[in-house]
C-alpha cells in the first residue's frame, strides 16, 4: 500500500482512539504509527542495505516489533494512562494489515520462519518515489489530507487566515464525504469483483479492496467533520474527565 493511503488510515483510527482514550494526542500517535514502517524499512531495505535484503518490508513490518510496542503502550496506559505508545501501536498494526503481511508469512513472523525473504525484488528506492507520484488514490487521499488541515485549523485561525475558503472547505465536508464514500465502494467492488476501475494502479484484489475501505472510512470522517471540529474547538478534555 501507498504512504498517503497509510496516513489517512492511522488519522482515522486516531480520530477513534481519541474518543475512546480521551486524548487527541491518539490522532498524530496513531497517524504517524501508521506511516513509521515505511519512514523506517523502505530506506533502510533499498539503500542502505539493497545489496544484501533489497526489500523495504523487513524490521518494522514484523510482529515483533508491532508487539513489542503495543506492550509498551499498554503498560504505560495502565500504569499512567498515557495511550500516546498505545495509538503508536495501533497505527503501526494498520500498516501491516493495510500491506497484507500475512501474504509475507517468513517476514510476518521474523525471525521464527527464518531469514527475510524478497532479496530477489529489483525494485530500487527512486522506483518507489515515482510509484507513489504515479498513483492516482494517492492524489485523492492528498485532497483528503489538505481538507482536514484546514477544517482541523482553530476556529480563530480559520477566521484570520481562511475567512471564506474555510467555511466553504465546512460546507463542501458533507458531499465530498459522500464522494469520496462511493468512490470508495466503487473501489472496495473492483477488488472483489473483475470490474475496471482506473482510480488505482493497485492489481491485487486485497489491495484494491484494502484502498477502498480507506476511501471510505476518509469519506465518513468528512461526512461526520462538525462533529470533530466542535470537540475540537473545546479543546482536549482533561485527564480523568
Amino acid at each position: 500500500m501507498f504512504l498517503l493511503c497509510h496516513l489517512v488510515a492511522g488519522f482515522i483510527l486516531g480520530l477513534l482512539l481519541a474518543r475512546v482514550l480521551r486524548d487527541m494526542r491518539a490522532v498524530p500517535a496513531c497517524a504517524f504509527g501508521a506511516i513509521l514502517p515505511d519512514l523506517i524499512d523502505k530506506p533502510l531495505g533499498h539503500i542502505f542495505l539493497a545489496d544484501s535484503l533489497g526489500y523495504g518490508r523487513i524490521y518494522t513490518h514484523t510482529l515483533i516489533v508491532l508487539f513489542a510496542v503495543a506492550l509498551v503502550g499498554a503498560l504505560l496506559f495502565w500504569r499512567y494512562r498515557n495511550g500516546i505508545v498505545l495509538a503508536l501501536a495501533v497505527g503501526i498494526g494498520s500498516h501491516q494489515l493495510l500491506d497484507a503481511m500475512w501474504r509475507e508469512p517468513t517476514n510476518w513472523y521474523y525471525p521464527i520462519l527464518g531469514p527475510f525473504s524478497g532479496g530477489a525484488d529489483t525494485t530500487t528506492f527512486q522506483d518507489l518515489v515515482m510509484a507513489e507520484l504515479s498513483e492516482p488514490s494517492e492524489w485523492i487521499f492528498l485532497l483528503v489530507i489538505l481538507s482536514f488541515g484546514l477544517l482541523f485549523l482553530k476556529k480563530s485561525w480559520r477566521d484570520a487566515f481562511f475567512s471564506r475558503s474555510g467555511r466553504i472547505v465546512e460546507r463542501l465536508a458533507v458531499p465530498l464525504g459522500i464522494l469520496l464514500i462511493v468512490a470508495g465502494g466503487l473501489l472496495i467492488l473492483s477488488g472483489l469483483f473483475p470490474i475496471p476501475w482506473a482510480v488505482t494502479h493497485l492489481r491485487a484484489p486485497a489491495d484494491i479492496a484494502l484502498c477502498g475501505l480507506v476511501i471510505v472510512g476518509a469519506g465518513i470522517a468528512l461526512a461526520w467533520i462538525q462533529l470533530i471540529l466542535d470537540g475540537d474547538e473545546r479543546g482536549p478534555p482533561e485527564k480523568g474527565e
